[in-house]
C-alpha cells in the first residue's frame, strides 16, 4: 500500500506546480488516494521523512531491495546473505553502487565519530603539555 502510495505521490509530485497536468493527475486519484498523497506530502514538507524515504518506499512495492536491507544484509556479513547482495549487483548495478556508496559514507561518518569520542576521552583532564 505505501508502494502505490509513493508511486502516486511521483505522479503527482513531479509534474510542474499549478500546470493542467498536476491538476489532472490529483483528479485521477480517489478521495483515499488523495488523502493519503498529500499526507505523505506533508510529513516531507515538516521534515518526517525525506525524499530519499519515498523513494524507498516506491521501491519496497516493486520488490527492489531498499537501503535499509542493503545496510542490514552488509552488516550481518553471513555466506547466504553475501551471495543475496552479489546477486542484487548483478540486477541493478546503478543501484547497487548508490547503496554502497552510501553505506560506506555511513561507515566513515561512525569511524570518525568514534576515533573523535576516544580522542576526547583520552586526553581529558590532562595538562595541555601532554597533548
Amino acid at each position: 500500500m505505501n508502494a502505490r502510495i509513493a508511486e502516486l505521490h511521483n505522479k503527482v509530485f513531479s509534474t510542474p506546480q499549478g500546470s493542467r497536468e498536476r491538476e489532472q493527475a490529483i483528479n485521477s486519484l480517489s478521495d483515499s488516494e488523495r488523502t493519503a498523497v498529500f499526507n505523505l506530502e506533508k510529513d516531507y514538507m515538516l521534515g518526517r521523512i525525506t525524499r530519499q524515504d519515498i523513494a524507498e518506499m516506491k521501491q519496497e512495492g516493486n520488490e527492489t531491495m531498499t537501503y535499509a536491507q542493503f545496510k542490514k544484509k552488509s552488516d550481518s556479513g553471513k555466506r547466504g546473505v553475501m551471495q543475496e547482495l552479489s546477486q542484487f549487483a548483478k540486477e541493478s548495478p546503478e543501484l547497487y553502487q548508490q547503496y554502497r556508496e552510501r553505506y560506506h559514507k555511513e561507515q566513515d561518518e561512525q569511524a570518525k565519530l568514534h576515533n573523535r569520542r576516544l580522542t576526547e576521552n583520552t586526553f581529558k583532564n590532562k595538562p595541555f603539555s601532554i597533548r
